[in-house]
């Protein structure tokens, strides 16, 4: 029989035994550990097109975007990530690049990259990725490692046409617990024969 006289230790015991259990649980990374709150728990996503500044501007002529915003810092062709034509703006928070494919007569653009300090939909290059994942919700895919050892986290917007969204929104870091460092938003519907105004997505 338990003497009375060791019951104390035996309940502090019990007490602290769960707790030493728990505290010795693998360490998770931070942004795994918060995406899986925020997936359990439920959170806003894209249901629909609201009116963002950036987005407001994809797909519109060079002429319309220099009316908007005015003058470039600086325009002309590239050919990285692929042949283009291209305006960049220099703001003091951070930079935005519109780029319109080489050969389309209109210069249209079709994709934008935003540097840090640059905004879209309420959140701002230069967060980290769950601090993302807090506003706009768990991402259609990501983060995960990508293309020159980068991590990227993956929006779709819009209606799936032969199996690719009307937009794309790709936020990337040096490492998934880094701050993002650009922001990637493309019109993939025009690479899809969709090739009308983006009405419908807005």
């Amino acid at each position: 029989m338990i003497a009375y006289k060791h019951l104390p230790f035996i309940l502090l015991l019990l007490f602290i035994l769960p707790t030493i259990l728990l505290g010795s649980k693998v360490a998770e990374k931070p942004v795994y550990s918060y995406r899986q709150k925020i997936e359990s728990s439920g959170s806003p996503v894209f249901d629909k097109f609201e009116n963002d500044p950036v987005i407001e501007l994809l797909g519109n002529k060079f002429d319309e975007i220099k009316q908007v915003l005015g003058e470039p810092a600086e325009q002309g062709a590239s050919s990285w990530l692929g042949p283009h034509n291209y305006i960049l703006y220099q703001p003091e928070d951070g930079y935005i690049r519109f780029s319109s494919p080489e050969g389309l007569d209109d210069k249209k653009a079709i994709s934008i990259i935003m540097g840090p300090g640059q905004k879209i939909y309420s959140v701002r290059v230069g967060m980290l990725f769950s601090e993302i994942m807090a506003i706009l919700g768990t991402p259609d895919r990501g983060p995960e490692p990508g293309i020159n050892g980068l991590y990227y986290m993956d929006y779709y917007l819009g209606k799936f046409k032969n199996q690719a969204p009307e937009i794309l929104i790709s936020f990337s870091a040096a490492d998934i617990n880094d701050p993002t460092q650009d922001a990637f938003i493309k019109w993939e519907a025009y690479e899809y024969n969709q090739r009308g105004q983006l009405q419908a997505a807005r």
